[in-house]
């Protein structure tokens, strides 16, 4: 099982799908060019800024897996992302979450929970 690159023509719908069945939607507009896949089973993304900060978000595993088969799938996009950020030359990788298992595999990749006990806002500049 080996994360490939996010090609949106080959890959958007799938994970449109897989994210709708977690009643998100996604438009191909609203993922970044950076991601990894692994094709059938999940995927995540790299949203990178002009500052020496980048984002990952949007992982996604396809319904159905077992619980092993996920995790598996997820870890490696989660190490695929933070090879390439630090390849890209950011500093620190952020990421949030409301789930405490999500929590727990990032602390396995090297990320540390921060409590800020924040609310995420978003305002539409269309």
């Amino acid at each position: 099982m080996t994360p490939v690159p996010y090609v949106p023509e080959l890959h958007f719908e799938h994970i449109k799908s897989w994210l709708q069945h977690w009643d998100e939607v996604v438009t191909p507009d609203g993922l970044p060019q950076t991601g990894y896949v692994i094709p059938g089973k999940a995927a995540g993304f790299l949203y990178r800024t002009d500052s020496s900060l980048a984002m990952i978000e949007n992982l996604v595993a396809a319904p159905g897996l077992s619980k092993e088969e996920r995790n598996e799938a997820v870890d490696l996009i989660v190490a695929a992302i933070c090879t390439e950020s630090a390849r890209l030359g950011f500093k620190i990788l952020l990421g949030t979450t409301q789930l405490d298992a999500v929590v727990k595999r990032a602390e396995k990749h090297g990320f540390i929970y921060v409590d800020g006990g924040f609310h995420v806002i978003a305002k539409r500049l269309y």
